[in-house]
């Protein structure tokens, strides 16, 4: 719905600069706000390798964390589906792939290996990006701030054992362009306590805690469309539509004017007696207009009027000044120069036409003028009969 109603809000926008060019200010729209895109949008790839170690022989869960450690390779994919949440399927495999001696060294000569073939997990992430939550989406924004909630499982090769695994994380993104950037993930994972199994009877009678602490470093890859939209709040689309409605407004009053000023003319010469075909007739000008940077005739409105000057002219032989112009504000002096020229041979064409002959025809051109208000109605040609 939100995108048919600023659809329908430019929509209104193109309708008044296709007649008059009049220029609108949007208002500011929120940082907060974003339009929804497409399921195929803000997807990203993140390959990484990690280092880890367990406490899976201690009493309590942070007691003291065993000085083995392991090494390994991670693979994830994931979705952005606001700027604050987003998903991530994460796999990793640990020991046996950098390092091949078994993932521990332990202090308890009883102990066997039974990490020896190392691990590998899958796990589902759910990410909150703070940076977004709490400052505003920014598409030029380098680094952002992520927790996640992970759940999964997790198996022990040697051992044989799988075990559910839940674990909480930061990750830490650098964006280095619009499609690639670094991360770095701190996590840690609980699993059961038979996830590496013990034979050691020291250990036997106690409550044992197996987790594993790992960091990770790697490269992400951001796939398709990697930023959101900003969005239009309601209030700020009937600003908008309100600053619509009101340059149209003035449109039509200014071509109320111009039909009113025709109406007359085509009053005073159905009082007046035929004329000589020397007599000359003056008039008030008519105006013929034209889009920013353009020399075609915008408006089908505006040849009906060429039709009634082409047909006073021919009627009386009388002379025909066209004066083009250009706004001021817009361009270079050179180039509404250029405009002007072409806006005003662009009304003789169209004169000619219509029957008048060419030598009655007279072009100038006066380049950026402000006249008229608002500023871009001195986008024109003014016919004048002579």
């Amino acid at each position: 719905m939100k995108k048919l109603m600023i659809a329908l809000a430019f929509a209104g926008l193109g309708t008044v600069a296709a007649n008059a060019q009049t220029t609108i200010e949007t208002p500011e729209l929120s940082k907060y706000t974003v339009a929804t895109n497409s399921f195929w949008s803000n997807w990203f790839i993140q390959v990484g390798v990690d280092a880890s170690v367990q406490n899976p022989y201690r009493s309590k869960f942070a007691d003291q964390f065993h000085d083995g450690r392991s090494y390994g390779v991670n693979i994830a994919v994931g979705k952005f589906f606001t700027p604050g949440l987003g998903l991530r399927l994460h796999a990793n495999w640990d020991n046996g792939i950098i390092e091949r001696k078994h993932s521990f060294t332990f202090d308890i000569p009883e102990a066997p290996s039974y990490d020896a073939g190392g691990y590998a997990s899958l796990t589902g992430d759910v990410m909150f990006n703070l940076s977004n939550m709490f400052c505003g989406y920014s598409d030029t924004r380098t680094w952002n701030f992520i927790p996640f909630l992970s759940a999964g499982l997790i198996r022990n090769f040697n051992a044989n054992t799988i075990s559910p695994v839940l674990g909480v994380g930061i990750e830490n993104t650098w964006r280095l362009g619009r499609h690639f950037g670094l991360y770095l993930d701190v996590d840690y994972k609980m699993t059961r306590n038979d996830f590496i199994p013990t034979v050691d009877k020291r250990y036997k009678d106690k409550a044992i805690s197996s987790g594993i602490l790992s960091a990770e470093l790697g490269v992400t890859f951001y796939l398709g469309k990697a930023t959101f939209a900003k969005a239009v709040t309601i209030d700020q689309y009937n600003a908008l539509a309100a600053a619509s409605e009101e340059a149209l407004a003035k449109l039509r009053a200014d071509l109320d004017r111009e039909r009113q000023i025709n109406a007359d003319l085509r009053a005073q010469l159905a009082k007046q007696p035929k004329v000589a075909a020397e007599s000359k007739v003056i008039s008030a000008g008519t105006s013929v207009f034209f889009d920013i940077n353009s020399t075609k005739i915008n408006s089908k409105k505006d040849l009906v009027n060429l039709e009634s000057v082409a047909t006073v002219a021919k009627n009386t032989g009388s002379r025909i000044l066209v004066t083009g112009s250009a706004d001021s504000k817009t361009g270079s002096a050179a180039w509404n120069q250029q405009l002007s020229e072409g806006r005003a041979q662009a009304v003789a064409d169209e004169l000619v036409n219509l029957g008048v002959s060419r030598d009655k025809i007279e072009t100038k051109a006066v380049g950026g003028i402000n006249e008229v208000s608002p500023y871009t109605l001195n986008r024109r040609a003014l016919v004048e009969l002579k």
